[in-house]
């Protein structure tokens, strides 16, 4: 005949709406409710009276199975309060002989009579689902991580001790468990030239409080090969004695330097023969420009006239090439001071000084493709020597302004060339007809390849001619 604690027990155990059990002390299994067969698949009748874990063996993968719950039975006991474990693997035998899959919180309640223990609660709360869930987020994770060569690691910035993933240990050439749990070892394997550095930056982010820590270094392994890793944490305090920990992921990046060095020496070579083909234009243009000047001392004054025109033009493209490799920049134009060699070169070729011309430039400091700069550069080649021919006949000086702004209204750039020669006279017509000839053609041409459309006008103060096109460069 069951005691009285034993039958006050079932009537708790059958009102409990959890899978429950009352067993013995020593594990055998007095009564099991409702919720329990269902959740195992068992018939109560077969299981009253049998050793618990007869009926339940744990899984051979689970061995500390059966220790972990005896222990925790025998806390409830000597304690007489509950005991709750950490859910845990409890695969139950399915009637063909195989495992099912079961994630369980247990907790074991003493129930007492005259102050003694007469047997044991056993509540099961299933957190099947919840567990395989985070299980398969972590495994998510991992293979991401495996996948991108992450590792994870935890180094304790008071201790020097170090936790992390098999990774790290790979990344710096240590066997399993060669390296210990000590921060120093992997010190020994950063390359001599990073390591001091590498140490101060890692104890001193403990000072700089809360925030992201980010360190790329160099390894040298035993074998002689150089590595580089990228690590990357944040300071967080431990949950017992609140000391700072360098929490965070680490990677190799070694393929990704080398594809870096080799892609900057490709770009240096690029610009290099780049360079050398700029120069070379240069000098050929500028040869081609001499000829010219040459070949018009022995021609006739309208024939010397065209050579010397043909001559400025090639040095004004000649000045494009000579920027390119000077400034070190293959790509774009620094066109104030591209301009002002051109209008030094104009001017000297034209005997400005002599004359008593300036020609004054005004020029917002800005950056041009090259295909632009030549077509600006032909465009005020033009309009200077233009000037410089017709405004100032009968003149002992003369003054023409170049200006390039922008209009940042409008989009735009704004080129402003101007003298105070000839206004309007018949002088003024003669300019205006002679710009329907080639140099005009090519102020035209030049203005269209650039997007840009030109406005000319005259007036008592002189010559203006406005050009306009977009700031896009």
């Amino acid at each position: 005949m069951l005691d009285a604690p034993i039958l006050s027990g079932r009537a708790i155990l059958h009102a409990i709406p959890v899978p429950a059990i009352i067993m013995s002390t020593d594990l055998l299994i007095i009564d099991v409710n409702a919720p329990f067969e269902e959740a195992v698949a068992r018939r109560r009748a077969t299981l009253l009276d049998r050793p618990l874990f007869d009926e339940f063996p744990p899984r051979p993968d689970t061995p500390n199975l059966e220790a972990t719950i005896r222990a925790s039975v025998a806390r409830a006991v000597d304690t007489r309060q509950t005991d709750a474990l950490e859910p845990g693997r409890h695969d139950i035998v399915m009637p063909d002989g195989g495992f099912e899959t079961r994630y369980w919180r247990l907790s074991h309640s003493p129930v007492i009579e005259n102050g003694e223990v007469t047997c044991i609660l056993q509540l099961v709360e299933d957190v099947t689902a919840e567990v395989t869930q985070q299980l398969l987020l972590e495994a998510r994770e991992r293979t991401a991580a495996e996948g991108a060569s992450l590792s994870f690691w935890d180094l304790n910035l008071v201790t020097g001790k170090l936790i992390r993933s098999a990774g790290v240990d790979s990344m710096h050439g240590f066997a399993p468990d060669e390296a210990g749990d000590e921060i120093e070892p992997f010190f020994e394997r950063v390359h001599p030239e990073d390591r001091e550095r590498v140490r101060m930056e890692l104890f001193s982010t403990a000072e700089r409080g809360p925030g992201p820590t980010i360190l790329e270094h160099r390894l040298l392994l035993p074998d002689g090969s150089v590595r580089w890793i990228s690590a990357r944490g944040e300071i967080l305090l431990g949950p017992v004695n609140g000391e700072p920990h360098l929490v965070g992921m680490v990677v190799d990046i070694t393929e990704f330097r080398q594809n870096e060095e080799r892609l900057k020496a490709a770009l240096a070579n690029q610009k290099m023969l780049l360079d050398e083909v700029n120069h070379r234009v240069k000098n050929s243009l500028q040869m081609v420009a001499s000829l010219l000047s040459l070949e018009s001392g022995r021609a006739s004054p309208e024939t010397r006239e065209k050579l010397l025109s043909a001559s400025t033009r090639v040095n004004a493209i000649a000045t494009i090439h000579a920027s390119l490799y000077q400034d070190g920049d293959v790509t774009s134009v620094a066109v104030d001071q591209q301009l002002r060699d051109l209008c030094d070169h104009v001017a000297a070729s034209s005997g400005c000084d002599v004359r008593g011309i300036s020609i004054d430039l005004d020029v917002t400091p800005i950056r041009l493709c090259p295909n632009k700069a030549i077509s600006l550069s032909i465009i005020v080649n033009e309009l200077i020597t233009n000037a410089l021919k017709h405004a100032f006949h009968g003149r002992e000086e003369g003054r023409v302004r170049v200006r390039l702004a922008r209009d940042a209204k409008a989009g735009e750039l704004v080129l402003t060339v101007i003298d105070d020669g000839i206004g309007q006279s018949e002088a003024v017509e003669g300019r205006a007809s002679r710009g329907s000839g080639l140099g005009q053609r090519l102020i035209q041409m030049s203005a269209r390849q650039i997007g840009g459309h030109v406005e000319q006008s005259s007036s008592p103060q002189g010559w203006q001619t406005v050009v306009r096109f977009p700031a896009k460069v």
